[in-house]
C-alpha cells in the first residue's frame, strides 16, 4: 500500500510559501526556481561541478515537470509560479526564468557561472552560492527567514507515491535526493518544521486533484483596470501584478475585509502604496477615489456631515455631506456594476476614531455593511456599501498622540510595510548616482541599520471562524499585527509568536 501527497496540503503549502515570500526579499524570491533547476541537474553536489543546462529543452522540461497545469483556465498561461501565486505564460521559461539565471544569478550575484560548450550551455554553482542566496533573498530587515522545505517539497513532489510508512522525514529526504546539495548549503537555505504524517499524506486511492488546489490558490489577474490619469494625484498608476502588497490586498478582498491599514515606520512608502493600490482597484480614479488626512483636531463634522454657512437658509447654515458620505453615495451608485470605490485615509491613527466616525464606526464593519442608520444632523438614512474599501496609513511608532483604541483597530486588516533593502537598492540604481559596488555597500549598511535602531489580544478575533484557513487569515492579517503593537516586540526580547502559531497549525491540520 502506498500514500500520496494530500491535495489539501498542496493548497496549504502554496499559502505558506506566499507567507514566506512576504518575510524575505519579495522580488528576489523568484530566483528560487532557477536555483532549483540547477540543483536538480546536480550542480550543487558539489558546487563547481559543470552540468549541462540549456534553455531548450532543459529549462522548459523543468517547468513542464513541476509547474505545468494540465488544463489551465487560460490557454496561453499553462504554468504557475509558486512564489508569486500567478499563472504565467507559455514562454515564461524563456522570457523570465532563463533571464533571471543569466542576468541576476550569474552576472550580478556571481552565484553561478555559464560556459558555452559544444553540447550546449554548461553551468556551475559558485562555492558560496548558498551564502549569496541567503544574503540576497532570505535576509530582510536584518533577519533571515529560510525556505520552508516541507511546503516546497509538497508542491514539487506532489505527483510521486511514497511508502505507507512515509512521514515528513521521508518527504524531506526525497527532496534532498531530487535536489542534491551539500548539507551545509541545505542548512543555510531551508528550514524543516515537523508535522504529523496524516496532515501531509493521503491514501493513494484518493482523487489527486492537485491542479484544482493549485488554481484555487492562484491570485487573479483582473485588477489591472484602465485608469483615467488624474493630474492632481501623483503616482497614480497601477502596481505590477507580482507586487506582494497588491497580492495581499487581493487576498483580503476575497476573504472579506472591512478595511485595510498599511502600517510602517516613516519612509517605507505607505502613502505611495495606498495611491497605487487604489489605482489598481478602481476604473476611474477621478470619480471612485476619495482622500482625507486625519489629525488630532479632525472631527465628525469634517468627515461625515457638518454645518456650513448658507445664505439661502433661514438660520444661515445648512448641513453638508462630507467625504465619508460622498464616498458611500458614490459606492451605492456603482454597486450594481461590481465596481469598487476606495476611501484613502492618511495618518488614520492621528484622529480620535469615536469623534471622527461616530456611529459609522460600527457600520464600516463587514457584518454591518448595507444596514441603514440615521445621521444625527440631517436626519438622513445612510448605509455603508460593501463595495466601499477603506485604505488607511498608520505609523505605529507615532507616540505624539493617543494610540487608536482596540475597537477601531480590530475593524481593519493590517498589512505591514517594512524597511526594504531591495527597494533601497532599486531606488539607488534608478538614478545611477553610485557604482554597483557602492550601491551594494549602501544597501548592506542600510540592512545592518535595521538591527541597530531600536506593541493583548482579545477573543473577538476568533468570532465566526470558518475553519483552519480562516484561522490562518485572522492570524496573519489581524492578530499578529495587534500582538506586535501590544507587546512592543521591537524593544528587548521578542517571543517567537510565529513558531507558536506554526506549532498550533501542526496540531490542528490533519486533513
Amino acid at each position: 500500500m502506498s500514500v500520496v501527497i494530500s491535495p489539501r496540503r498542496v493548497y496549504n503549502a502554496l499559502e505558506a510559501l506566499s507567507y514566506w515570500r512576504a518575510g524575505v526579499q519579495a522580488q528576489a524570491a523568484t530566483h528560487l526556481m532557477p536555483l532549483l533547476a540547477l540543483l536538480e541537474r546536480g550542480a550543487g553536489d558539489p558546487p563547481g561541478k559543470q552540468v549541462s543546462f540549456s534553455e531548450r529543452p532543459d529549462e522548459f522540461d523543468f517547468w513542464d515537470k513541476y509547474f505545468k497545469i494540465a488544463v489551465p483556465p487560460v490557454s496561453d498561461k499553462p504554468y504557475f509560479n509558486l512564489v508569486t501565486l500567478r499563472l504565467v505564460e507559455q514562454g515564461f521559461p524563456h522570457s523570465n526564468a532563463a533571464t533571471i539565471r543569466k542576468n541576476t544569478f550569474a552576472l550580478k550575484w556571481h552565484a553561478a557561472q555559464r560556459v558555452a560548450g559544444n553540447a550546449g550551455d554548461l553551468w556551475t554553482l559558485s562555492e558560496d552560492y548558498s551564502s549569496i542566496f541567503r544574503d540576497k533573498v532570505l535576509r530582510k530587515s536584518g533577519k533571515y527567514r529560510r525556505i520552508p522545505v516541507v511546503d516546497l517539497a509538497v508542491i514539487l513532489l506532489r505527483e510521486q507515491e511514497f511508502p505507507d510508512s512515509a512521514d515528513v522525514s521521508t518527504l524531506v529526504n526525497q527532496f534532498k535526493k531530487t535536489f542534491p546539495q551539500r548539507e551545509a548549503d541545505y542548512s543555510l537555505l531551508f528550514e524543516r518544521v515537523d508535522e504529523e504524517a496524516s496532515s501531509v499524506f493521503s491514501d493513494s486511492g484518493i482523487q489527486r486533484n492537485y491542479d484544482e488546489e493549485i488554481l484555487r490558490a492562484m491570485l487573479p489577474d483582473e485588477v489591472t483596470a484602465s485608469v483615467i490619469p488624474t493630474p492632481h494625484i501623483e503616482m497614480w498608476e497601477p502596481l505590477p501584478l507580482d507586487d506582494p502588497i497588491l497580492a495581499e490586498t487581493q487576498r483580503l478582498l476575497a476573504f472579506g475585509t472591512s478595511g485595510i491599514i498599511l502600517e510602517g515606520i516613516p519612509g517605507t512608502g505607505k502613502s505611495y502604496y495606498s495611491r497605487r493600490l487604489a489605482a489598481s482597484l478602481v476604473k476611474d480614479s477621478l470619480l471612485d477615489v476619495f482622500r482625507v488626512q486625519f489629525h488630532p483636531s479632525y472631527g465628525y463634522e469634517d468627515f461625515i456631515e457638518g454645518y456650513r454657512p448658507d445664505e439661502e437658509s433661514k438660520s444661515g447654515f445648512r448641513v453638508f455631506p462630507k467625504t465619508f458620505v460622498q464616498a458611500c453615495e458614490r459606492a451605492g451608485e456603482v454597486s450594481a456594476n461590481s465596481k469598487l470605490v476606495v476611501l484613502l485615509i492618511g495618518e488614520i491613527n492621528r484622529g480620535d476614531p469615536a469623534r471622527v466616525f461616530g456611529e459609522a464606526l460600527t457600520y464600516i464593519e463587514a457584518d454591518y455593511r448595507g444596514e441603514p442608520f440615521v445621521l444625527p444632523y440631517s436626519g438622513a438614512r445612510l448605509s455603508v456599501p460593501a463595495n466601499l474599501l477603506i485604505i488607511g496609513t498608520m505609523n505605529p511608532l507615532d507616540r505624539s498622540i493617543a494610540r487608536a483604541d482596540a475597537a477601531f483597530v480590530r475593524r481593519f486588516d493590517h498589512i505591514s510595510i517594512e524597511p526594504s533593502a531591495e527597494t533601497a537598492r532599486d531606488l539607488l540604481l534608478k538614478h545611477r548616482s553610485f557604482s554597483d559596488d557602492d550601491t551594494e555597500q549602501i544597501v548592506v549598511w542600510f540592512d545592518e541599520l535595521q538591527r541597530m535602531v531600536p506593541f493583548g489580544v482579545g477573543h473577538a478575533f476568533f468570532a465566526n471562524l470558518q475553519g483552519l484557513e480562516h484561522l490562518k487569515m485572522v492570524w496573519r492579517y489581524r492578530m499578529r499585527p495587534v500582538i506586535e503593537v501590544a507587546l512592543d516586540l521591537r524593544d528587548g526580547g521578542r517571543p517567537d509568536v510565529d513558531a507558536s502559531f506554526n506549532a498550533l497549525l501542526g496540531r490542528l491540520d490533519r486533513g
